[in-house]
């Protein structure tokens, strides 16, 4: 044959097959869940150029406290539209949770958090909005292609399949993946939870400590 072949498990347990469903319906949540990751950090962006972040530092409120509400109203309504992505999978097309439903709902919760940290780091390091929309938007598709929202990561190549363990959507995919249609425990929800939440404290540490308050960029 002019080419090799091997076999590799990707579901656990008796009678489970590839659900395309529940795999589209995880990577449109991650890509659309992205999207509004990335219009937190414009918002922002826009409220420091009207100058409302300036005024706002002369209350008595932390940067870390005004930078953290809006991260946990980001987070919230992150796991609020994956809550309404999936019951309508559930209703429509049959996915079901077959794997840990504990699993699923930690992958859930990590990645709606790293996705709103995501967003603040989209602020903290933007210039200027028209600019910032741009490059955010393409670094949010490559993040989307690469984390196989769009097709599998067990299609891509052997090469690719090991370059993409340093992106946090492929950790989100795998974790979806996981707790549906591949039916897998808890046990194998932890590594994804783990890796989103080391992303969400990396995001969030550079966020804070690179958000800029005053309309000119500076920190008054």
């Amino acid at each position: 044959m002019p080419y090799q072949t091997q076999e590799e498990a990707i579901t656990s347990g008796q009678g489970v097959e590839y659900n395309g469903y529940a795999h589209s319906f995880g990577g449109m949540g991650i890509q659309f869940i992205l999207f509004m990751g990335l219009d937190v950090g414009i918002s922002l962006l826009m409220l420091r150029q009207s100058g409302l972040w300036q005024r706002l530092r002369a209350a008595p409120l932390s940067r870390t406290m005004l930078l953290g509400s809006r991260t946990v109203s980001a987070s919230l309504t992150a796991g609020l539209i994956l809550l309404v992505l999936f019951s309508f999978a559930r209703v429509v097309f049959g996915v079901r949770i077959l794997g840990s439903f504990a699993g699923f709902v930690g992958v859930c919760a990590a990645f709606s958090l790293m996705t709103a940290t995501f967003g603040l780091l989209v602020a903290a390091l933007g210039e200027t909005v028209e600019a910032t929309r741009g490059y955010s938007i393409m670094a949010t598709l490559i993040l989307v292609m690469l984390g196989g929202a769009w097709v599998p990561t067990f299609v891509f190549p052997a090469w690719l399949r090991k370059l993409t363990v340093v992106i946090p959507t492929r950790w989100a995919m795998d974790g979806l993946d996981g707790m549906t249609w591949r039916g897998l425990g808890f046990s194998s929800a932890l590594p994804p939870i783990a890796v989103l939440l080391l992303f969400t404290l990396l995001f969030g540490v550079v966020a804070v400590l690179r958000f800029r308050w005053g309309t000119d960029g500076s920190n008054p």
